[in-house]
């Protein structure tokens, strides 16, 4: 997979009642942002807008997004860290298989 298809979902800020996290590209441009303010009866009630079952829901974050077009259907939403260690890895371990 290349490296333009990966996106990763970074959590910002999530105490107190806040949560804020957003999806970046490759090159780092966050492409959309989530954010929750306090004052919440239902935690997930705010997730479910975007598909997700909860904040850390990547794969239902992933279709919203995909369905939005707002990342390419051919891409890949992952966690932070394991976006920063595709990004990281020497373009020699990129392959097609992905």
């Amino acid at each position: 997979m290349s490296i333009d298809l990966l996106y990763g979902y970074y959590t910002n800020l999530d105490e107190r009642g806040m949560f804020y996290a957003d999806v970046r590209d490759s090159s780092g441009t966050t492409v959309f942002e989530i954010r929750v303010g306090d004052n919440l009866l239902d935690e997930n009630s705010d997730f479910e807008d975007y598909s997700m079952k909860n904040k850390q829901d990547v794969s239902g974050l992933e279709k919203f997004l995909k369905d939005c077009q707002i990342i390419k259907s051919t891409g890949m939403l992952l966690n932070f860290s394991e976006f920063e260690r595709r990004l990281d890895a020497p373009s020699s371990a990129w392959s097609d298989e992905d």
